[in-house]
């Protein structure tokens, strides 16, 4: 073959329909969606390309329903393509929001080969909003300088606190934050910590207070128990957290007033905050406490002596099954140890067909805040 020919033969090739254009991908999206998904609503996906509408959500099609909690679309992009998109029921009101910020969150991504996506909403912006009795505060993204981290705090506000602008409130610090008031771990369990409070103060039960409730980071596990980090953890609470809330709400400051609550490791770190800070900290809520597992062996603190808790109100409790089981004989030993000083106000309960899950604390939350707060 001449130049000629090869020359001829080459441009045939460049000219055969399709050459010219780029590598083709396939990006799939699927969406497991959360228990609290309407049934009869669609999904639809928009973003920055064409199939998705530009951003327009009416010129955007439906994803397909795989089955009841399933949805899924492949659409196909030139390789090198950066697409931004986020998952919706049909609006911008009605947005995909991932680990309960309450901030929708938009997907980026650049597609070098085939790509599949898992996205697991924890709710949608309109129900996670509306689920909620009472009025919260967001502060996103907290910032500590100490821990050099960030994490959402929510804070919600009891009935009273925009009729009575006069008026000063308690304040319960929360661990795990995004688990107390709306559905957040997958699984659809929540403390509904917000309509206890609420129900509990309109029928005049107990004194109003504020709960603030702290998310919890990767670093949980270490934060929550009595490792060095653990105590950093704590003064954040104390040094940080307690100072900002202090002076952007209503709050009653001294330490009668202010209390901790949690559950397993969350009830751990509680103790600590009482036990470390109890100048700024006098009560605490210590749901199936995880004794068991701290680092910092705070029941062998306390069976050397108990007097940095003298004056305090503590609440412990435990149920009789799955991880409860395992926790159960280190928290009698608490009550044990406690019980032998008479400074100490200490409610103690046994539940034995108690799981190590939110419904079970959250069936009993009453308990606790009666003790903390009541009126009685």
């Amino acid at each position: 073959m001449n130049v000629k020919s090869i020359f001829i033969f080459l441009s045939c090739i460049l000219w055969i329909p399709g050459l010219l254009s780029a590598q083709q991908v396939k990006l799939t999206i699927q969406v497991k969606t959360p228990k609290n998904t309407p049934i009869k609503d669609s999904l639809l996906v928009i973003g920055n390309q064409d199939v998705w509408g530009n951003w327009i959500y009416p010129k955007s099609r439906s994803m397909q329903k795989i089955n009841d909690s399933t949805w899924q679309q492949s659409n196909t992009f030139p390789a090198g393509t950066t697409v931004h998109f986020k998952v919706t029921r049909g609006s911008y009101y009605k947005e995909a929001v991932y680990n309960n910020t309450g901030v929708p969150q938009e997907i980026a991504l650049q597609l070098k080969k085939d790509t599949t996506i898992v996205l697991k909403p924890s709710n949608w912006n309109d129900l996670y909003q509306r689920s909620i009795t009472g009025t919260v505060r967001y502060h996103h993204n907290f910032s500590s300088p100490l821990l050099k981290n960030t994490r959402n705090i929510v804070v919600w506000l009891p009935p009273s606190y925009f009729s009575s602008p006069g008026k000063r409130y308690p304040v319960l610090y929360a661990h795990d934050g995004q688990n107390i008031f709306d559905h957040t771990n997958g699984a659809g369990e929540e403390w509904h910590m917000d309509e206890t409070a609420d129900s509990l103060m309109k029928k005049n039960k107990i004194e109003e207070f504020i709960i603030v409730g702290i998310a919890n980071t990767k670093d949980r596990w270490i934060e929550y128990s009595g490792t060095p980090e653990g105590y950093n953890y704590v003064k954040f609470i104390a040094t940080e957290l307690k100072p900002f809330i202090d002076g952007h709400y209503r709050t009653k400051k001294d330490k009668a007033n202010t209390a901790a609550i949690g559950s397993s490791m969350g009830g751990l770190i509680s103790f600590y905050m009482v036990w470390l800070y109890p100048e700024v900290f006098s009560k605490a809520a210590c749901l199936s406490s995880g004794f068991y597992f701290d680092e910092g062996d705070i029941l062998a603190k306390c069976l050397a002596s108990t007097s940095r808790l003298n004056g305090s109100r503590l609440y412990l409790d435990c149920g009789g099954l799955d991880l409860d089981k395992d926790f159960l004989p280190d928290n009698q030993r608490m009550r044990q140890v406690l019980s032998a000083n008479r400074s100490i106000q200490l409610l103690y309960k046994y539940f034995p067909n108690d799981k190590h899950n939110e419904y079970a604390w959250a069936r009993r939350l009453y308990i606790p805040f009666l003790f903390l707060f009541g009126k009685s």
